[in-house]
C-alpha cells in the first residue's frame, strides 16, 4: 500500500506544473504549447523558468493611434 501512495504523490507532483500552466493567463496559443512541452520534459525546472521568464500580467496589447 505504501508503494501506491508514493506513486500517487510522485504522479501528482509531475502533473501539477502542467495544470498550473494550462490554467495560467500569462501565455496564449502556440507559446503556451511550447511551455507545456518544456514542462512535460523538464517538469519543475520548466515551471520555475516559466514563472520567471513570462510576464506576470501576460501580453499587454499596445494601443496604436489611428490615422485621422
Amino acid at each position: 500500500m505504501n508503494e501506491v501512495a508514493f506513486l500517487i504523490i510522485v504522479l501528482s507532483a509531475y502533473i501539477l506544473p502542467v495544470v498550473i500552466v494550462l490554467n495560467s493567463k500569462r501565455t496564449q496559443g502556440h507559446e503556451k504549447n511550447a511551455w507545456l512541452i518544456g514542462i512535460i520534459f523538464f517538469s519543475w525546472l520548466g515551471l520555475i523558468m516559466y514563472l520567471t521568464i513570462v510576464p506576470k500580467h501576460g501580453h499587454v496589447k499596445k494601443h496604436r493611434k489611428g490615422k485621422s
